[in-house]
């Protein structure tokens, strides 16, 4: 890809329900530092992680990684990513692609992915990713983010809504429900204009960042992908992550 993309992971110590979450042990890294390996392997460019105090910066010193510390009282993990991009070698890049720091089994193909659906895509203003719902249980379950998609080909269209309830609804039961992946690839206008944006209606009603954009009309393109990682956010979580990625690197 000839445009130029900047991958920054937010990263903050505090998490209520898994105590100091991105230095948590998988199989002998830290949860930070698997992500952050996952998003070199995505062969993009720059990748830096932007946290919120030392104790994070030591731990990405002591493997080699690149960060840069920022304000701790953020209000989310995108005003987060846009201090890091403005204080990054004052340069300037096409695609800033924000990666959760709890998704250690990311494939890299998936962050390719959403970088190049904004790169490809002159209207798009964020690119994001989801996989079709393959477990029904998650169809209803509120944690699992469900998205209602304009479908331009078989995989790839125009973000309608996002949800934690079922969307879109099917009277008989027909259709595929999609669970959205938690990255998303900004062109750096849009991301400018989205962190000077004031929080919405639908957003705060949802508990869902990305429905400010729509409500702003900002474009967001989906890709749809096979790969879904999983998003460490319990302590039951981190054993069933840390479970896949032993039995991956044993083969």
């Amino acid at each position: 890809m000839i445009n130029k993309v900047l991958t920054i992971i937010p990263v903050r110590l505090a998490s209520t329900r898994l105590p100091n979450k991105p230095l948590a042990d998988i199989c002998g890294k830290t949860m930070i530092q698997r992500v952050y390996e996952q998003a070199l392997a995505a062969n993009l460019g720059e990748v830096v992680i932007a946290c919120d105090g030392e104790e994070i910066a030591e731990e990405v010193k002591n493997f080699g990684g690149k960060f840069i510390i920022t304000d701790p009282d953020l209000p989310s993990g995108t005003d987060r990513i846009y201090a890091a991009y403005k204080k990054f070698h004052g340069e300037n890049f096409d695609v800033i692609v924000n990666l959760q720091g709890d998704l250690p089994n990311i494939d890299p193909k998936v962050i390719r992915e959403a970088a190049k659906a904004a790169i490809e895509n002159k209207d798009c203003d964020i690119a994001t990713v989801a996989s079709k719902i393959k477990n029904d249980e998650e169809i209803h379950n509120p944690n699992v983010v469900k998205i209602a998609i304009a479908f331009k080909d078989e995989d790839f269209g125009k973000a309608l809504y996002f949800s934690r309830c079922a969307i879109p609804f099917s009277k008989d039961g027909a259709g595929n429900y999609y669970h959205h992946i938690g990255i998303y690839a900004y062109k750096s206008a849009a991301l400018e204009k989205f962190v000077n944006m004031s929080p919405s209606i639908l957003e705060r009603r949802e508990s869902l960042e990305q429905l400010r954009a729509l409500e702003n009309d900002l474009k967001i393109f989906v890709k749809v992908v096979d790969a879904h990682p999983l998003s460490v956010d319990t302590k039951e979580d981190l054993e069933v992550v840390t479970k896949l990625i032993a039995t991956n690197e044993k083969d």
